[in-house]
This record gives structure tokens, C-alpha cells and sequence, in this order.
């Protein structure tokens, strides 16, 4: 056991030692610094490409939106899509503004900001000089990284139907798109299930298809693609079908109801097994009756 005295002593000495390293740090030569004598040439960075400032926060509502930006705005679905994000996680990704306060890139966060309920925004202002080409030429790198590069529609839908018509088709066939115990709409758990299908195209695709284009293009397909003859439910009566149909979804509520509870007990077998490994630790299980 230390004494008070012998405590004092260490710690003077960890000062020393700290003021010691201090000393050597600064007395290291650096660039710019008067009087440093370089041991070694340092190269100087040149500038490259478009100089830009630290991130500010500013008023989304007084950024102003650019005159040359010739694209289109997200549709309201995809609008709302980038919202909710926004509103879960705040824009992650700083606008690109010129110094009067002009956007160069980021009108739909702009948008979708102000609609989450932001007053400020990340953003960074262009310092270098900007003829109108090289604005341009910078909204349309910043689009085409975001929307899918110059994929067309056509090229998305081959995409799509490529790697993804077999799921497509499985929803088609199954009878998820409404009956009469739906009232004609999809039931929560196909939305879901779409939903889920289109963020998966949208990681497939790394981003060319957005979430919200997946939906729609999943949509037109469904229409162009005739859904295949029902073998053997023609022979059904009009009351066996509807009972077949409610059937039908009863199992698959029935199913997912499972699969919930199997993760829940999945779940609680581990914690049963980490409090049985602390009271062996404590002491002997069956003293307490397990």
C-alpha cells in the first residue's frame, strides 16, 4: 500500500515524464514554423480539382435553387421515401452551394429537409471560381452518381426482370393483390414484402435504382405480364374459392405468427443459458430450484 507521500512522488514524476514528451513533440521542425531547420524535404500538396469549404450549417429555406439544373425532381413517393430518411437520420450528405447561396447539388435534400422539419442543413460552398459549363458538368456527375449512372428505364426494367422475375412472378401468381377479406387492397404484409423486394433491387443495383423506382417498375411489369391460367380453381364454386381464399391467408398469418415466435424464443433460450452460466458462477442451480 502506497503512502500519501509516495503518491504525490508519482504522480510528479508522470508530470515530468508528460512535460518531457510535451517539449519533444514541439520541438519537432514543421513547415511554416520560424527559425525550423528541415532534416527532411516535406512536399507541399498542390491544389486539385474544386476547392470547397468546411461544412456549414445553413438555412435550407435560404438556399436558393439553380437555374441550369435541368433535372428532374424525385417523385412524390421517392420525395417522401428520402423524407422519412431524413427525418430517422438527418442529411448525412452535405449540399453543394455556391457562395450567394445558389444550389448546385442537393435540391431534393433541400426539398425533403425542409419537409422533415430541418431549419439548418449541412452544406459546402464551392470557393473556386465556376463558369457556367464546369456547374453543369458537376450537377450532372453528382445526378448521374445518384439516379443510376445513364441507365434509361428500359435499362433498369431489363435489370430488374433479369435478376428478379422469379420473385416478381411468385407475387403475381400467389393472389396477394386484394380480395374480397382485403376489401380489394394489398394486405400489410405483401406491402411489406414489396417493400423489402425493392430495397433489395436497390442494393443489388448499388444505388443506380432507387427503392421508390423499383415499386413502379415492379408495378409495369405486373401489368404487362399476364398472370398464369389457375389449374384447377375454375372448377371451384364461388363459395370454395372464397373459402379457399381465407384459408389461404389464415396460413400465411399463421405462418409469419410462427416465425415471430420462434425468434422470440430463439431469443430467450440465450438468455436462459447466460443467467444458468452466472448462477453457476454465484452458486449451485439447484439450490434455487432450477
Amino acid at each position: 500500500m502506497l503512502t500519501e507521500l509516495e503518491k504525490e512522488q508519482k504522480r510528479e514524476a508522470k508530470l515530468k515524464r508528460d512535460i518531457a514528451k510535451f517539449k519533444a513533440n514541439i520541438a519537432i521542425p514543421r513547415p511554416g514554423t520560424s527559425g525550423a531547420i528541415l532534416q527532411t524535404d516535406i512536399p507541399v500538396l498542390e491544389k486539385h480539382g474544386i476547392e470547397l469549404s468546411d461544412i456549414l450549417y445553413l438555412t435550407l429555406a435560404d438556399l436558393r435553387d439553380n437555374p441550369l439544373n435541368q433535372y428532374p425532381p424525385l417523385s412524390d413517393e421517392e420525395l417522401e421515401e428520402l423524407t422519412e430518411d431524413i427525418r430517422e437520420k438527418g442529411i448525412l450528405i452535405a449540399l453543394i452551394v455556391k457562395q450567394d447561396g445558389t444550389i448546385v447539388c442537393g435540391h431534393n435534400r433541400k426539398r425533403a429537409g425542409i419537409k422533415a422539419g430541418l431549419v439548418r442543413g449541412p452544406a459546402q460552398q464551392i470557393l473556386s471560381a465556376l463558369t457556367p459549363e464546369l456547374e453543369r458538368d458537376i450537377m450532372k456527375s453528382e445526378n448521374d452518381r445518384r439516379r443510376g449512372g445513364q441507365w434509361s428505364k428500359e435499362q433498369k426494367e431489363k435489370f430488374i426482370q433479369e435478376n428478379f422475375e422469379a420473385e416478381i412472378q411468385t407475387d403475381n401468381r400467389g393472389g396477394d393483390h386484394g380480395n374480397q377479406y382485403t376489401g380489394g387492397k394489398s394486405s400489410v404484409n405483401l406491402g411489406q414484402g414489396e417493400t423489402n423486394l425493392a430495397r433489395k433491387i436497390e442494393k443489388q443495383s448499388r444505388g443506380r435504382i432507387t427503392s421508390g423506382t423499383a415499386k413502379r417498375i415492379i408495378a409495369d411489369i405486373r401489368k404487362k405480364t399476364p398472370k398464369k391460367a389457375d389449374s384447377g380453381t375454375d372448377r371451384l364454386s364461388e363459395k370454395e374459392k372464397r373459402r379457399a381464399e381465407k384459408l389461404a391467408l389464415n396460413i400465411r398469418t399463421w405462418r409469419e405468427t410462427k416465425a415471430v415466435f420462434a425468434r422470440k424464443m430463439e431469443a430467450l433460450d440465450k438468455l436462459e443459458k447466460a443467467a444458468l452460466r452466472e448462477l453457476k458462477m454465484i452458486g449451485q442451480p439447484h439450490l434455487f430450484g432450477v
